[in-house]
């Protein structure tokens, strides 16, 4: 059966999304995926980011699950849930005193993504745009808590490699604004204060001739740092973000090239 072909201009996305995860992941796949399809994934994603004026030093553990629709080729979108665990230094308030770590229990997570793609030159570069953006809260058993909502975004260039992989790079942004609730209940407002970033991509899968047609399962890896990318002993992972994604992209729903 002659398989039809959907054509649109080229384009590149720069980052959009609704208002607000945090440190969430956009490589899931990052790979263009054909049309009239669903994908389902699975993600494990660790970060850390500086916040506040006094740039204390802040780390989340999520883990995630995604799923995806793309009605033509270059175009996907989905819903993001999950649950979340944050971490935040101990800083200096007043004369003196000193607000010790806050270290929450797993709390929820939950939004939106949005990519874009253009068709690939040559058959193996393409333009490519990620957005995502959720809502988060952790809290610890004495009723502190963070929470708030992030948006990460990246636009770059995507390579096919050989007949398995994807690798996407580009410049990334990551924003986030939410409250916080310290241990003496005084609440307040905080936000990251460095917003970019340089992120990379790798998708596989088992077999790239089958990846428009049929249905292939995928693994994802992706790691994203600012140039204040730190470590220390209490918070290990600062001002960086590496995340893993497993899962699986239907066959063609409906459409002629569904057979």
């Amino acid at each position: 059966m002659k398989k039809s072909t959907i054509s649109i201009l080229p384009m590149l996305l720069l980052c959009i999304i609704t208002y607000p995860s945090f440190a969430a992941n956009l490589a899931n796949p990052a790979a263009q995926v054909g049309g009239a399809r669903v994908s389902v994934g699975a993600s494990y994603n660790l970060g850390g980011s500086t916040i506040t004026n006094l740039e204390i030093p802040m780390m989340m553990n999520n883990i995630g699950v995604r799923v995806s629709y793309a009605p033509i080729s270059y175009l996907n979108f989905g819903i993001d849930f999950g649950t979340v665990q944050i971490s935040v230094d101990r800083y200096p308030v007043g004369s003196g005193d000193t607000i010790p770590v806050f270290d929450g229990n797993f709390g929820w997570s939950g939004g939106g993504h949005l990519k874009l793609t253009t068709p690939f030159f040559f058959n193996h570069v393409a333009l490519i745009g990620l957005a995502n953006g959720n809502f988060f809260r952790s809290q610890n058993d004495n009723k502190a808590y963070y929470g708030g909502a992030d948006i990460a975004g990246a636009a770059g260039v995507q390579v096919r490699i050989g007949k398995t992989c994807f690798i996407s790079v580009g410049p990334h942004i990551y924003l986030i604004e939410g409250k916080n609730r310290d241990y003496e209940e005084n609440t307040g407002k905080y936000g990251n204060i460095n917003n970019l970033r340089g992120w990379i991509a790798f998708d596989y899968f088992p077999d790239l001739s089958a990846l428009y047609d049929k249905q292939q399962p995928y693994i994802s890896l992706e790691f994203t740092a600012s140039p204040k990318i730190n470590s220390s002993s209490r918070v290990r992972v600062q001002e960086f973000s590496a995340s893993v994604t497993v899962g699986t992209i239907t066959s063609r729903l409906y459409g002629i090239d569904k057979d």
